[in-house]
């Protein structure tokens, strides 16, 4: 069994089940095999989640960096389309685990600082993670109530005047 298979199946079942459901038993089950061999090529179950958000953090900042957003309606944006490509991902990833949500959140809040210094402050980023978060998930759950702009504009509007 190879560290390469052991990870994709873990990954695999945690977009199929969620983070619930990541314990050894339920890895060696999806690559059916014994929970021999993830202790063998991991210390823990830890070391193993580490890899894993490692490997969406990747994906993620790959993706932002792809798109090239240079304004913060662009990045919101580009986490929405971001959501609307990887749609299971976003949802286990962004949403369930805090320790992924938190590291997602400092990739986002890096290029977020790249694009507005002067907006830096924790208040303004935290109501810009919020709203984009929020848009992202109603977009994915094909819940966007309105295709009126006017609220999208009032909260640019008062990011840009924090």
């Amino acid at each position: 069994m190879q560290r390469s298979h052991i990870i994709d199946g873990a990954y695999q079942l945690i977009l199929d089940e969620g983070f619930k459901k990541f314990h050894a038993r339920n890895i060696a089950q999806q690559i059916a095999c014994s929970t021999q061999p993830i202790y063998r090529e991991f210390a823990n179950l830890a070391e193993l989640k580490s890899v894993l958000i490692n490997r969406i953090l990747i994906k993620y900042t790959d993706f932002l960096e792809d798109q090239e957003p240079q304004s913060l309606r662009a990045l919101s944006k580009t986490i929405m389309n971001y959501a609307l490509d990887y749609p299971d991902e976003f949802y286990r990833f962004f949403l369930q685990d805090s320790e992924t949500i938190q590291a997602v959140k400092q990739v986002t809040r890096e290029m977020f600082t790249e694009i507005c210094p002067e907006k830096s402050q924790t208040f303004a980023y935290d109501l810009f993670w919020q709203y984009c978060i929020g848009k992202a998930t109603l977009a994915i759950n094909h819940a966007n109530h309105s295709d009126d702009h006017s609220e999208e504009e009032l909260f640019f509007k008062v990011v840009t005047e924090i």
